[in-house]
């Protein structure tokens, strides 16, 4: 790989939005919150197809549906904002620039977001289209073209573009 990162490592620092080196602070933070993210998880698959398991004697797409939507909002709900608050307390996500490249970092972000927003909006614009197709049975012509289809992608598509600006520019900080 390039400058000797393995895949691993580049996925973890996709994933954990680090910038910068992955050196050894980088390294240990992010396998410590791994582990602890594991721990809390541990209880939830271990316990959760034991329920589902007695739950099924009732009914057994309820036993599915009850475990998959347990195990979806354990991970949305405590989960995710565990990575997020331990990678921003472990600095993990900081992004350092120097005082006269700060005007640019911040154009930069702008024109981030910008992308982001019009990715977004296309994506739940075809999104829509073809959920709208598969199960309402219309014509994928006729969501493509329909005005909610179109003013929700809109609005999806600036909403996401301002949650992640927002974002990157809290992550920024200044270089001492």
């Amino acid at each position: 790989m390039v400058n000797g990162e393995n895949l691993r490592d580049k996925l973890v620092k996709h994933f954990f939005n680090i910038t910068g080196d992955f050196d050894e602070y980088k390294r240990q933070e992010v396998n410590r919150i791994g582990t602890n993210a594991f721990f809390m998880c541990l209880p939830v698959l271990l316990l959760g197809p034991v329920i589902a398991l007695l739950w099924q004697t009732q009914s057994a797409y309820m036993a599915l549906i009850g475990l998959a939507g347990f195990d979806v909002a354990f991970i949305t709900i405590v989960i995710c904002p565990y990575l997020i608050a331990a990678s921003r307390r472990a600095h993990l996500t900081d992004h350092e620039v120097s005082v006269q490249d700060l005007p640019a970092a911040r154009k930069h972000i702008l024109w981030v977001s910008l992308g982001l927003a019009i990715y977004f909006a296309v994506f739940m614009y075809l999104e829509q289209a073809f959920l709208g197709t598969f199960f309402d049975g219309r014509l994928f012509t006729q969501e493509l073209v329909s005005f909610a289809n179109i003013s929700g992608a809109i609005i999806s598509g600036i909403f996401f573009g301002i949650i992640m600006g927002l974002t990157y520019w809290v992550r920024l900080k200044k270089q001492q």
